[in-house]
């Protein structure tokens, strides 16, 4: 009982030398990823692939439009059997499914085409945090871009270390 009780207190007592030994810095991850060189190329690249893909989709709603507005036509001027009213409904409501699965397709491909463009840079960032952390005996290195980090006070941004070593000005 006497070794636990002073295994005890000899731990507690020792915590708080642990804990003023930890190096704390915190950088805005979102800024750095703003800074860096190649960001600029990915964004022309994902507007590119966005512009190609709205052109897509607004040829497809031209194409449904003209249809309709035929449809329309014919039934106004009584020019349209029930049988060809049903066919115009039902091609008009297979048109407006493949209308909206292109949507969908088109958001997923460019959510795809944008973690293809982001992953290296994200990896280089990454690469570039941790040698600063380990250079600099960091113990924690927090990210202020999230939100999570709710105060901070002691600790030491990192940004103009790591922008350093990524030879960002």
């Amino acid at each position: 009982m006497k070794k636990f009780l002073f295994t005890l207190i000899l731990l507690t007592s020792a915590a708080p030398m642990l804990q003023a030994q930890a190096k704390l810095g915190h950088i805005d991850r979102q800024k750095l990823m703003l800074l860096l060189p190649e960001r600029v190329a990915a964004e022309k690249k994902m507007q590119e692939i966005a512009d190609q893909l709205k052109k897509r989709l607004d040829a497809m709603a031209q194409e449904y439009q003209a249809k309709l507005a035929e449809a329309q036509k014919a039934e106004t001027e009584g020019t349209m059997t029930n049988t060809q009213k049903q066919i115009a409904i039902r091609d008009l409501g297979e048109m407006e499914q493949r209308i909206q699965d292109a949507q969908e397709k088109a958001q997923s491909d460019l959510a795809a085409q944008e973690e293809e463009l982001l992953s290296p840079m994200v990896n280089k960032t990454n690469k570039a945090i941790k040698e600063v952390a380990d250079a600099e005996g960091f113990t924690y290195i927090f990210d202020t871009s999230t939100g999570f980090v709710l105060y901070f006070d002691k600790g030491i941004d990192i940004m103009p270390m790591v922008k350093t070593k990524l030879g960002i000005q």
